[in-house]
Parts: structure tokens; C-alpha cells; sequence
């Protein structure tokens, strides 16, 4: 999918946006997010443990066996621990949206922050990749988040066509970074 939203990159935005008291209503476009996303609180620095769960993995025009078996292969959790320095901290997360929708193929519908509840809605539409939706739900705070993720595309030029995956996400802090040794 070139539309620039990742796994990593939807990880961070879970993980970067807490603390904020502001209900924005109505599309915006990516800078408008941009600027938004740079008014939020940070996350805390340290380590990272952070469990992702495939939970809905269609692919109506793929070949039945390859559709299962990728399927099988997804549905499964996966954990990894990453390290999120002061410096990386400091940055925020507004230049994470400088990727998504270059040329303007992308708006928000919603990007909506309230306490520690997060509801956003990215379409995005291009020649070559189609139509997409990514829908982001859940709660987060400056040690961690629970999110959900719907993703919906329909390429019209691939011979799967459309796809929905859904992905649970949870990250947690659990201390500090570990020293390089």
C-alpha cells in the first residue's frame, strides 16, 4: 500500500497522542492533522512492549487457499519491544504525517482527541492504488495505548481488489530503555 500508513506509523500515532482535551469535527486536510498532531503531548520516553492481533483479514478476490493461508499466517500476535528515546520523545509526532497522502491524496474526516479517547478517519484515493479507509479508535496515554485499526482499500487495477484487515494494538511502557552494552 503506498499511501504511506505502516503498522510503525499507526503504532506511533496510538502511542503520541495523549493527553489532549480538543473534539475537531469536520475533514481536514493532512496539514491541518499535522498541525493538530503537533499540539500533542508527548509520549514518555523509555522501553516499549507492544502486542499486535490481526483481527479480521479478508481478501474477497484472492485465491481461496492463498486468502487462508495468509490469514492463518496473520491472525497469530505478534510482540516486539522497542526503545523510545528522549530525542525521538522530543520530536513529537507531527512529522510522522509528512508521508501520508503527498500530492494531496489523503484527508481526514475525522481526527478527533478527547481526554485519553482517540476517533480518526483517513480516506485516501489515487489513480494507481485505488481507495482506502483507515479508521483508529481506542484510548492512549503518555505510557502506552489500546487502539483498534480498520483498514479498507478497493483497487480496482489488482487482481485481489479489495482487502479489509483489522488490527487490535496495545502498548505498554514497561521501564526504561536498555542500556547498549
Amino acid at each position: 500500500m503506498k499511501y504511506g500508513v505502516s503498522t510503525a506509523a499507526i503504532l506511533a500515532a496510538a502511542l503520541q497522542l495523549a493527553g489532549c482535551d480538543s473534539a475537531n469535527e469536520g475533514p481536514k486536510t493532512i496539514e491541518e492533522a499535522k498541525e493538530e498532531a503537533g499540539k500533542l503531548e508527548r509520549p514518555r520516553p523509555g522501553q516499549y512492549k507492544q502486542t499486535m492481533t490481526v483481527t479480521r483479514f479478508e481478501l474477497p478476490g484472492a485465491p481461496p487457499g492463498m486468502a487462508q493461508h495468509l490469514k492463518t499466517a496473520m491472525g497469530q500476535s505478534q510482540e516486539q519491544e522497542f526503545c523510545l528515546t528522549e530525542q525521538m520523545s522530543e520530536q513529537g509526532f507531527k512529522d510522522m504525517f509528512q508521508k501520508i497522502g503527498k500530492g494531496g491524496e489523503c484527508t481526514y474526516d475525522r481526527f478527533d482527541v478527547s481526554g485519553d479517547k482517540l476517533d480518526a478517519q483517513l480516506h485516501c484515493q489515487s489513480e494507481a492504488e485505488g481507495k482506502a479507509q483507515f479508521v483508529l479508535a481506542g484510548t492512549v496515554a503518555p505510557e502506552g495505548s489500546d487502539i483498534n485499526v480498520s483498514i479498507d482499500t478497493n483497487n480496482p487495477k489488482s487482481p485481489m481488489g479489495a482487502a479489509r484487515i483489522g488490527m487490535h494494538m496495545v502498548t505498554q511502557r514497561i521501564g526504561d530503555c536498555a542500556l547498549a552494552k
